[in-house]
């Protein structure tokens, strides 16, 4: 998708990537809402340049890197606000899960639950770059993409991984025990 990309190239950008985009800005930010959000302002604005970039080889890149910076400025600019409803860890609002007849024992997913919000849990104590660096590696970037996405060295994209596994660990350390 050089310069002068038609409507269908676009679109058809856009879907492939979407998911991805939008699960990363959600890991970072944990608020379904403010990351659709952000995506679609991330979007929007580098569609706006598509006649600028070769969103084609570049524009992943830029989309992580545009993403990036605009969770971590949300997360240090935003007010804390208070909520009188329950909500999961996504930020939705749930009363019940249907039951799934091939689902785990009830052991099982209480486990696993339990473990899951350890790390959504361990995930909010780490800086908003560590958490974006070991996300990013989680996705299955090199360190090098990592720090061009996040506008530092490779080095520093090393430290900033090894730094938040430390961490993670850790923090997780009772729960490996229990299991």
């Amino acid at each position: 998708m050089a310069a002068g990309a038609s409507v269908h190239e676009l679109d058809d950008w856009v879907l492939a990537t979407a998911p991805r985009v939008t699960a990363y800005a959600r890991s970072l930010l944990g608020n379904v809402h403010e990351a659709e959000d952000i995506v679609q302002d991330c979007y929007c604005r580098l569609i706006a340049k598509a006649g600028t970039y070769d969103l084609k080889r570049d524009g992943l890149k830029l989309l992580f890197t545009a993403i990036s910076n605009a969770c971590i400025n949300w997360k240090t600019r935003r007010k804390p606000t208070f909520s009188l409803t329950r909500s999961d860890p996504t930020g939705d609002s749930r009363t019940e899960d249907p039951a799934d007849v091939r689902a785990a024992s009830p052991a099982e997913v209480a486990v696993g639950n339990e473990l899951e919000r350890a790390i959504a849990e361990g995930l909010k104590q780490l800086p908003a770059q560590q958490r974006a660096a070991v996300e990013l590696k989680a996705l299955g970037y090199a360190q090098a993409e990592i720090a061009a996405m996040l506008g530092i060295t490779a080095s520093h994209a090393g430290v900033l991984i090894h730094r938040a596994r430390q961490t993670l660990s850790q923090y997780l350390n009772p729960h490996s025990a229990e299991g």
